[in-house]
């Protein structure tokens, strides 16, 4: 089990079992390389707010889309320059679980109905509550920004 998920879950949750494959580790590595290339991540949010527009509307993704969301805005604004207040390592899990998210073949493929989205949803989920200290002083950031 890598570093990021021996720390919170066992291998029986359903987040265990996709930290633990191998479609997340080869997420990890794609990721690691993407948080060093700033057209790598505007693209890689390209393709997540195309999969949230196509997909978002009428399906479970519905229920993270706002945290999707929330995420995306935040890498934008890493990968623009105007925003370096965040750990590396939160920036190559948040680009992880998008790379994950974008994968049509992952732990649950996304073409199965009803629970193709399943792991998505859940390590959505897990990413955003686990950064959600850099969530809080990014908002603040903006909320800053913008009143200036």
């Amino acid at each position: 089990m890598n570093s990021f998920s021996k720390k919170t879950m066992d291998t029986s949750t359903l987040l265990g079992k996709i930290l633990d494959s191998v479609f997340y580790n080869t997420s990890l590595k794609k990721a690691s390389r993407i948080s060093k290339n700033t057209v790598g991540i505007l693209t890689l949010l390209k393709g997540v707010l195309g999969k949230i527009q196509a997909e978002g509307k009428s399906t479970v993704l519905a229920t993270v889309k706002n945290k999707i969301l929330t995420l995306g805005k935040l890498l934008k604004f890493y990968a623009t320059g105007d925003y370096r207040n965040i750990d590396l390592k939160n920036v190559v899990i948040i680009i992880t679980a998008f790379v994950y998210f974008l994968s049509p073949i992952d732990l649950i493929p996304d073409f199965i109905p009803m629970l193709g989205f399943a792991d998505d949803i859940a390590l959505v989920t897990f990413v955003f509550n686990s950064v959600a200290e850099e969530i809080e002083k990014f908002e603040t950031w903006l909320l800053n920004r913008d009143i200036s």
